[in-house]
């Protein structure tokens, strides 16, 4: 019975791999484009608890993102090339919501 479950052990985990190096290769992207930014992998993919239909939750931080949240949304979503689903805060921003404990979504994430 251990074959079996190593092997979708194992292939969980190579599953899990790939999703990890989208989300690096986006963080990459990002920071092509924008030069400064930390870029955070959360939810089910940072988790290990992620289906075959999950998405890529980022966190992207960086001080060269628009103001205007629309325009932000725009240019994150501009560099996706799969199952990325960003969102985008200025450094600022990032620290009054972690001041007022309001990044609670990050808990388990993964800097990329």
């Amino acid at each position: 019975m251990a074959g079996p479950l190593a092997k979708a052990l194992a292939q969980r985990q190579r599953a899990r791999e790939a999703l990890l190096e989208e989300a690096r290769a986006y963080a990459k992207r990002v920071r092509e484009a924008l030069g400064e930014a930390e870029v955070y992998l959360f939810g089910s993919v940072a988790r290990g608890d992620f289906n075959l239909e999950s998405d890529l939750d980022l966190l992207v931080v960086s001080p060269a993102l628009p103001q205007d949240p629309l325009e932000r949304a725009r240019l994150l979503f501009a560099l996706r090339q799969g199952r990325e689903e960003p969102r985008g805060l200025l450094p600022e921003e990032f620290a009054r919501l972690r001041a007022k404990g309001g990044l609670w979504f990050l808990e388990g994430a993964l800097r990329l």
